[in-house]
């Protein structure tokens, strides 16, 4: 019979290589897809007859339910097991991504997207907890490099994929984009099956459904799901009807008001809180919640924008788009790697995250400076600026996928990083995707108030300006894209300036503390297994006896 190893015991450095190369894999495909569309969405678009709306919430879709359903994760890997979740988050996800590809109308291919969100938030989730778990607390900083690194390497991929994959027909289509999650989805599960095979995820728990449905902090969730889902709509209908309309003001201004009572409800409920405790009470972990949102915020409005930017104003087909994205999202993955060797060699200099805030604060700092200088890019933009412009913010934005993480967990207690993790992600899936609905909110209301009423195109000229006749419609047009696209970088320069002046309030966290306070919650775990393991010995010892 199989030996299940405790997490807490330490695996071979190949079978740890073999986990976080499955990890890597499944949280590429999970991350990539949520910018995947950011170059092939005119192609869709224009395909479909897509409305502004739809536009947006392509993208929007997947993002949101990505978001909503992070605080189940961590709960129910408590319940039926981390493997589990994780396994059925990747078939979920699977599944999401075949009718994406089979989609026949933008309203199916929403659909899809937001089913495949629902799995892609469980991977997201799942696989930073368990390689967390599966690693010594003293290698943790240098393993879930891999994890940041994958993470940063998705803003190259998924331009690039998409502008390969931007056909209407054939191998190259945009539906490939999302069968060929399938193949690569099989791989990772093989991959991560063999790696995780007789290892007990994290300590056990004594849990049952029946807590579960009495502790699970469902109003919570529910109030959360609504506010963030009544924010996301108010945003997309600012495009169409404007920011002044009734329907704008009432949707987001209830969805910050139930936002407000679920905050609320949080801090007074004697349900398991959606957020640990340890959140709340904590000043540095309150900023990095902070810097973790203002961060996706930007860094989606980015990564799909300055996509279009490319593809409109300087008319570039989608694989040229995503080629010459490469300054700004190469920068990115390239800043992610020297900032978290130098976190791991400054950690174990000092033993305490001085060196993930020195990252943090240095990388807001300069990717404000980058969205301000990207307000200068317009049609006359030369050349060299749209590649050193995005390439500064880039690189900004790419010093911030590893060090936040790192801080937030040394604020938590270990029995606190399954529900914690789950916590980060949603701030961060929650950043990125009102980002991406205030983003084209800005976007859509400000071209149609540029633009003279009689000169309105149709969205899809919009997204393809060089279609437009007469010419000065073309011209007119083609400045105000780039105009309204300016106006979301003065969006961006100063959310991630804000950032950067809050993280100065940052304090250091010894390593040692939180080293001490994990060795003796695993001390406690092993103790149960061992109390276990004796009653076992114990009643066996008395059967034989018996027989005797």
């Amino acid at each position: 019979m199989a030996v299940l190893l405790s997490s807490s015991a330490s695996l071979p450095t190949s079978r740890l290589l073999l986990a976080h190369i499955g990890a890597a894999l499944t949280l590429f495909l999970a991350t990539t897809d949520a910018t995947i569309v950011s170059t092939i969405l005119p192609t869709i678009s224009a395909q479909f007859d897509g409305s502004q709306i739809e536009y947006t919430w392509v993208g929007v879709s997947y993002m949101l339910t990505q978001t909503a359903f992070q605080p189940l994760y961590g709960k129910l890997s408590d319940l039926i097991g981390r493997k589990r979740v994780l396994y059925s988050s990747m078939f979920i996800f699977v599944a999401g991504s075949l009718l994406c590809g089979a989609a026949r109308s933008m309203l199916w291919l929403i659909m899809a997207r937001a089913l495949a969100g629902i799995g892609g938030g469980g991977i997201v989730s799942l696989v930073w907890t368990i390689t967390s778990e599966i690693v010594d607390f003293q290698s943790r900083a240098k393993w879930s490099q891999a994890l940041s690194i994958t993470w940063s390497c998705s803003a190259i991929a998924g331009p690039l994929l998409g502008g390969l994959f931007s056909g209407q027909h054939g191998i190259m289509s945009w539906r490939s984009a999302f069968y060929l999650n399938l193949p690569v989805c099989i791989i990772a599960f093989v991959v991560l099956w063999i790696a995780l095979r007789d290892v007990s995820v994290g300590c056990p728990h004594d849990v049952s459904w029946s807590q579960f449905l009495q502790r699970f902090d469902f109003v919570g969730l529910l109030l959360f799901m609504v506010g963030s889902s009544l924010i996301v709509v108010g945003f997309s209908f600012a495009s169409l009807y404007g920011w002044k309309a009734p329907v704008t003001l009432c949707l987001i201004v209830i969805g910050l008001i139930v936002l407000f009572i679920g905050a609320v409800y949080e801090l007074r409920t004697h349900r398991d809180a959606l957020f640990p405790p340890s959140t709340f009470s904590d000043r540095t972990a309150i900023i990095i919640l902070v810097i973790n949102f203002l961060h996706n915020f930007v860094f989606t409005a980015g990564t799909f924008y300055l996509a279009l930017y490319f593809q409109s104003v300087q008319n570039l087909e989608p694989l040229q788009a995503g080629l010459t994205m490469l300054p700004y999202s190469l920068g990115s993955s390239l800043a992610s790697m020297p900032a978290a060797w130098f976190i791991g060699y400054w950690q174990r200099k000092t033993l305490d995250t001085s060196g993930q805030r020195l990252m943090i604060s240095l990388g807001l700092a300069v990717s404000a400076l980058g969205f301000g200088l990207m307000v200068l890019l317009d049609e006359k933009s030369m050349h060299l600026l749209q590649s050193i412009f995005p390439l500064i913010a880039g690189l900004g934005l790419g010093m911030l996928f590893h060090a936040p993480y790192q801080v937030f967990t040394r604020t938590l207690k270990s029995k606190e990083i399954a529900s914690g993790t789950s916590a980060f992600f949603l701030v961060r899936f929650t950043g990125a995707t009102i980002g991406l609905s205030v983003a084209g909110a800005i976007f859509h209301s400000y071209i149609y108030h540029i633009l003279p009423e009689g000169l309105i195109p149709s969205p899809s000229q919009v997204e393809d300006p060089a279609t437009i006749l007469p010419l000065d419609l073309r011209v007119e047009t083609l400045s105000a894209v780039a105009s309204s696209i300016q106006m979301i970088w003065i969006v961006c320069c100063p959310c991630v300036g804000v950032a950067f002046l809050i993280s100065l309030f940052m304090r250091n966290i010894s390593s040692e503390s939180q080293e001490d306070s994990i060795d003796s919650d695993k001390t406690v775990c092993n103790s149960s297994l061992d109390t276990k393991k004796s009653a076992s010995g114990s009643s066996e010892t008395d059967v034989t006896d018996a027989e005797a």
